[in-house]
């Protein structure tokens, strides 16, 4: 009955499945977009710190150079004895003073008398002696710049006042000069500074409470009653509250309303004013992800470009295996004309047609095909029949080729593989080149012992022979190391015996076979 031919082609054609790549390639881009998110994270976290540090670089230079300068600008008129001496009428003072505020850009700079009686042309004179600060201003002799606080005529509007005592001769408070900075000029400021590095930055005041913030946070409240609702690391908020009394600049990391924060901050020189820039990693990571995008795209684009080259390549390889499995299949029809025997050796059949498997000098096949054909003879050899691997090696090839020329080397080779696939023939195995001058056959189906013995004693007389090679004559010797197959027994391990064996030969006067005992 014959056998049904299984088909590992299509349509005549080989083909291979490039679903495993395909989908280790799809798991190969994942990671890559996985490793860049984790990448853009991790940059994202740096740039928050970067961020945060320049908003609070411009935000605290420009609001700490209006009030430096303001100071100044009324500690220098305070200098000026028109201003101190209370001889010279208020309304003189006035009337000076407002024609410096629009050059200085101030709205107002005020003159306060004595009684703390505030002065401006055009109103009548009111009294600011409910004011705390200036309570503090004449009873200490010390400048003064307030927190925020509702004034002017209509009772809402919110500015920051910086007052500075005027002294007489006799170091005498005779009055003060205040000016007024207007609450919607400190918020164009920290805007700019917010919208410049995509950050949130508050002002507060000296009693922590927000007096400004381009987050939307509340005026008036407590800084830190929205710092509690969420998680702070390496500090907590009694101790940032005491760190922000005392002046002292840091940072810190947080966790508010699902979104990592980084925040740093800084007193306000002359005041009691703390500004704070904090970053919203989100914010930041979305700033990053356009060019973290264009990078995983590009990682993808290479890895199918990688693919359809890896595809096609394998391609071209599939057309060669074609076109040798079309060649066998022709050989085949042609040997048993159609018709395939149970028994068919399709690699017997590449050995003997293919240049590639051979030895071109001996005839013999070369030594990945030996190992690959023993190692399949020893799988399905009789175990009724001893097999045995041979190790040959001529003694005197170097003797030859410097005698005769590497002619008469290759003469002799090809002797020696001659006789070899002789014993190959008969006795169901294989012969192989293994080296320069080395050779391993393996014998499959030798009765017995005596009679590997025998085999071998005729080995070893045929090659102590002579070749002719241009009217010389060529002595060939040949040493033989033998292992003998024990079940369980690797060819590898054959080999190794085999090739102990040889150096047995070698040591001891050579020309002669030995076999190897465990």
């Amino acid at each position: 009955m014959k056998r049904k031919k299984k088909n590992n082609n299509k349509n005549g054609k080989w083909e291979i499945s490039f679903a495993p790549i395909t989908r280790y390639s799809v798991v190969f881009c994942a990671a890559i977009f996985v490793i860049v998110l984790l990448g853009g994270g991790v940059l994202s976290v740096r740039r928050m710190k970067t961020d945060a540090r320049a908003s609070l670089v411009a935000s605290h230079a420009q609001i700490s150079q209006r009030v430096t300068g303001t100071i100044e600008l009324l500690e220098s008129l305070a200098s000026l004895p028109e201003f101190y001496d209370p001889d010279i009428p208020p309304i003189d003072k006035v009337k000076k003073l407002d024609q410096m505020s629009p050059y200085f850009g101030y709205l107002m700079i005020c003159y306060v008398d004595s009684q703390i009686i505030v002065y401006s042309d055009g109103s009548e004179p009111a009294s600011l002696a409910s004011r705390d600060y200036m309570q503090r201003l004449f009873s200490t002799g010390q400048r003064q710049v307030t927190d925020s606080f509702a004034a002017g005529a209509d009772g809402v509007t919110l500015n920051y006042t910086v007052a500075v005592p005027l002294f007489d001769a006799e170091n005498k408070i005779t009055g003060c000069l205040f000016s007024a900075i207007y609450f919607d000029e400190v918020v164009d400021i920290l805007s700019q500074s917010a919208q410049a590095s995509s950050s949130e930055v508050t002002l507060i005041g000296s009693q922590g409470q927000i007096m400004s913030s381009t987050a939307g946070l509340p005026y008036g409240d407590s800084i830190m009653d929205g710092l509690r609702k969420g998680m702070l690391f390496g500090t907590t908020t009694d101790r940032l509250q005491e760190q922000l009394l005392a002046a002292e600049p840091g940072s810190f990391w947080s966790f508010q309303d699902g979104s990592l924060y980084y925040t740093t901050y800084q007193r306000v020189e002359n005041t009691g004013w703390d500004i704070l820039c904090a970053v919203n990693f989100w914010t930041t990571f979305a700033e990053t992800l356009p060019a973290l995008i264009l990078v995983a795209g590009l990682t993808v684009l290479i890895c199918i470009g990688l693919l359809l080259f890896v595809r096609r390549y394998i391609a071209g390889q599939m057309q060669v295996v074609d076109m040798l499995v079309h060649s066998v299949e022709e050989l085949e029809n042609s040997i048993y004309q159609n018709e395939r025997p149970e028994d068919v050796d399709f690699q017997e059949v590449l050995r003997l047609t293919s240049n590639g498997l051979s030895d071109s000098l001996t005839g013999v096949v070369t030594r990945s095909v030996f190992m690959n054909q023993a190692d399949a003879l020893l799988r399905k050899a009789d175990r009724n029949k001893v097999q045995a691997l041979c190790f040959a090696d001529m003694d005197n090839l170097k003797y030859i080729n410097d005698s005769c020329g590497h002619a008469g080397g290759d003469i002799a080779l090809k002797s020696i593989g001659y006789i070899l696939r002789e014993y190959e023939k008969k006795y169901d195995g294989v012969v192989g080149r293994y080296g320069g001058d080395e050779f391993v056959m393996l014998l499959t189906s030798l009765d017995d012992e005596k009679e590997l013995r025998s085999v071998l004693n005729e080995l070893v007389l045929r090659f102590q022979t002579s070749v002719q090679s241009g009217g010389q004559s060529i002595q060939v010797q040949c040493s033989i190391g033998v292992a003998v197959y024990r079940p369980g027994t690797e060819l590898e391990q054959l080999i190794a015996d085999a090739d102990e064996a040889l150096y047995y030969v070698k040591q001891n006067g050579k020309g002669y076979y030995h076999i190897h005992r465990n």
